[in-house]
């Protein structure tokens, strides 16, 4: 068995290996595409690497940036860990004042921003210190690796890290989770989603650590990305539901055989049943994955198309992982009963913890088990299914609601490309129920027609009282809404 490497070592040992053969493509926002190879990527990050010390970067440091999918984030997330320092990635989008806090927080070395005046330093600055050339840097061990940021919905993201060295046994760099979701060494593999988020990043650097030519899109766009399987014979896609609603909706528009793909893997989001079983079918059952999980590493679940049929909206068993489902009391539910989810891994050793100031204690109960707000139920096999987050629920009228259902019936409907519902607070109801909708271009939708298709489809309750049409919603880079921020807009507008 391989020895366990840092990100910096294998990167080295790739980049002697197979010289200027091609690592990773950008597919530009305007059109345009930059691609690097092994040698030319081991050397760049020693370029970033350089600069970083120069400005006082250790090992054990941490170094916080906010900057768009590219070249400069892949080689200034390796040239941190080559430093064995920490990586905290923010959303480029952050306020300024909330970036800057949150290196504060972090205790952060060093801020880099994506243009002059945000941070300690550009990213333009430093690629442009990195081409100077220089000694190759020495590769130290990251402990730990990242900080992971997880909510800020209603203020800054929580803050999680675990206390491991920062290392990965080639083949293996993501235990046996990957293999079980398609996962290959050595294949090219297509990333969609933005690297400020964990699971992107996580995914690109780990197909970098195996070998893996990464295709990297700057802003996700559906024909294009459809086209790019295509094109570079792609193999493994990670995408979330709102991308593969797109993707559907132009899937002949876009001309594409997707026979390369053996892996189309969904995470991040409940998704619909009947977009899951249009992919399935498009795909066949043996190339769709899905895997349930955290960024606190709580544990996870995992289930292929096949085992999907036969569980219809489930999100698998527990992988390497046992679950409980426990009322408001805390105490065991039976199989078919909904209430809060606590998982556990068969390892705890990776687990994450909150850090830094205000840090939360984890909800734990006294055997291990971990909640991070989500409900749902076991059936009798073992099989779990969401329902949706406990403080998403609404309360109309005394029945409970979970926006996510509604939100799976209305992108249903032809005329909507896009939909968001949530509760605000009402004399009447206790809550009303709300839905943002965007309609799809030249679609005359409008609230009459939307309740009548929905009546059909979910129970009286959850038909919306009242829709907002819009042009878009503020998801995120991986596809995410964050629903108080929602319900706080709309309450002010």
């Amino acid at each position: 068995m391989s020895r366990p490497m840092t990100y910096g070592a294998r990167l080295r040992e790739l980049a002697r290996a197979r010289g200027a053969a091609e690592a990773l493509r950008v597919l530009c926002a305007d059109g345009s595409e930059e691609a690097l190879g092994w040698d030319g990527l081991d050397a760049l990050v020693d370029g970033v690497a350089r600069a970083l010390a120069a400005r006082g970067t250790r090992q054990g440091d941490t170094v916080a940036y906010g900057l768009p999918n590219g070249v400069a984030h892949v080689a200034l997330t390796l040239a941190i860990w080559r430093l064995g320092a920490t990586t905290m990635v923010l959303d480029p989008r952050l306020p300024e004042s909330a970036a800057a806090t949150m290196k504060d927080r972090a205790q952060a070395r060093l801020r880099i921003g994506a243009a002059p005046g945000q941070g300690d330093a550009d990213i333009a600055t430093l690629m442009a210190e990195a081409a100077a050339g220089g000694d190759p840097v020495a590769d130290a061990v990251s402990c730990p690796g990242k900080i992971v940021l997880s909510g800020g919905s209603t203020g800054l993201p929580k803050m999680m890290c675990d206390d491991q060295p920062f290392t990965r046994v080639p083949g293996a760099s993501w235990g046996n989770v990957a293999p079980a979701l398609g996962f290959r060494a050595d294949q090219t593999q297509l990333v969609l989603g933005a690297l400020s988020h964990n699971a992107p990043l996580t995914w690109a650097q780990n197909g970098l650590f195996e070998g893996n030519r990464v295709i990297l899109m700057e802003r996700f766009e559906p024909v294009r990305a459809l086209q790019a399987i295509d094109r570079f014979g792609v193999g493994f896609v990670m995408a979330v539901p709102t991308m593969l609603v797109r993707m559907l909706d132009h899937l002949e528009e876009s001309s594409t055989s997707l026979g390369s793909l053996h892996s189309l893997y969904h995470t991040a989001a409940p998704c619909p049943d009947w977009l899951k079983a249009a992919w399935i079918g498009r795909l066949g059952a043996a190339r769709v994955f899905e895997m349930y999980g955290s960024g606190e590493n709580t544990g996870q679940t995992v289930i292929s198309g096949t085992e999907w049929l036969t569980h219809r909206g489930s999100v698998g068993r527990g992988f390497e992982t046992d679950i409980r489902i426990k009322d408001a009391g805390g105490r065991d539910l039976p199989a078919g009963q909904s209430g809060e989810i606590f998982m556990r891994p068969h390892s705890v050793a990776g687990r994450s913890s909150y850090v830094g100031p205000d840090a939360p204690p984890p909800r734990r109960d006294a055997d291990g088990f971990q909640s991070i707000g989500d409900m749902g139920r076991l059936d009798g096999e073992g099989y779990l299914y969401l329902d949706g987050r406990c403080d998403d629920v609404i309360n109309t009228g005394g029945v409970k609601v979970h926006p996510e259902r509604i939100e799976a019936a209305l992108l249903a409907h032809p005329d909507v490309a896009d939909a968001v519902v949530f509760g605000i607070e009402d004399r009447d109801w206790g809550q009303k129920v709300v839905a943002c909708i965007v309609p799809k271009p030249g679609a005359a939708a409008d609230q009459a027609s939307i309740a009548a298709f929905l009546s059909g489809r979910v129970a009286p309750a959850e038909v919306p009282k009242t829709m907002r049409f819009c042009d878009s919603l503020p998801r995120d880079g991986f596809g995410k809404i964050r629903r108080k921020a929602m319900i706080r807009d709309f309450a002010e507008s």
